[in-house]
């Protein structure tokens, strides 16, 4: 897995945008990076994955996920948040997080660049990560069918290994797994961090994936979820029951 290294971090200022990017992995960043709509190539919206687009940009696959709210105050400002501290901001936070992941080596999206645009009171934020090919979210896989055991096992030791490093997931769930040839990834790490005080939080992350899996399968007949592949993951994950 190529790690995305702190000592490659750099930022930029273009205008009212500041980006934070791996000098290793992009030399010149500029407006057209965030600009998915002027690539000309494999453009695309992830189905479920709100408003992740995936493009070609210098020879990299990518995915820019733009931060928008949520619940009630999604219907004053959908996507502006109180201006703060670029050391806070929802992107550049969470660039930091995948950064220290590559680095321990944890199966989670690369980060390229974080960009956070600032006015008077408000900012914006973007974030761009390698894309993870050949994969699917686990809740298309379990809407195309139902999964063999080692699959389940796989997901629960790969949750296990986030949590054995004290890595909170903020919001675990059917699509923010995803399967494929290259093993079991997680995604969206958006208010994540990392906990070293307790355990009760691990319990918690599990049983969020397990509520989320459930309202699948009361959306669909169609949902090949089932006790017994909740069973092999939690054998996966090897202890919290």
């Amino acid at each position: 897995m190529t790690g995305s290294s702190e000592k490659n971090a750099r930022k930029l200022k273009i205008g009212q945008r500041h980006i934070l990017y791996d000098a290793a992995l992009i030399e010149h960043p500029d407006e057209a990076l965030f600009s998915p709509e002027l690539q000309e190539t494999r453009l695309k919206t992830a189905e479920g994955r709100g408003e992740a687009m995936f493009y070609d940009y210098q020879g990299l696959s990518l995915v820019l996920k733009h931060y928008h709210r949520g619940g009630l105050v999604a219907r004053i400002s959908n996507d502006r948040y109180l201006r703060r501290r670029l050391d806070f901001t929802r992107s550049f936070k969470e660039w930091e997080l995948l950064s220290r992941l590559q680095n321990l080596n944890l199966p989670a999206p690369v980060p390229v660049a974080a960009s956070v645009i600032k006015s008077n009171l408000f900012y914006q934020a973007d974030l761009i990560t390698k894309e993870i090919t050949n994969v699917t979210t686990l809740a298309d896989a379990l809407l195309e069918g139902a999964l063999e055991k080692n699959i389940w096992l796989a997901i629960g030791a790969c949750i296990r290994r986030f949590h054995e490093h004290d890595i909170y997931h903020a919001d675990l769930n059917a699509r923010n797994i995803l399967v494929g040839d290259s093993g079991i990834h997680l995604i969206d790490f958006d208010k994540g961090a990392i906990r070293y005080l307790g355990d009760a939080w691990k319990a918690s992350n599990l049983t969020r994936l397990k509520r989320s899996l459930l309202k699948f399968e009361a959306k669909t007949e169609m949902f090949h979820f089932s006790e017994e592949g909740w069973r092999s993951l939690l054998a996966g994950y090897g202890s919290v029951k």
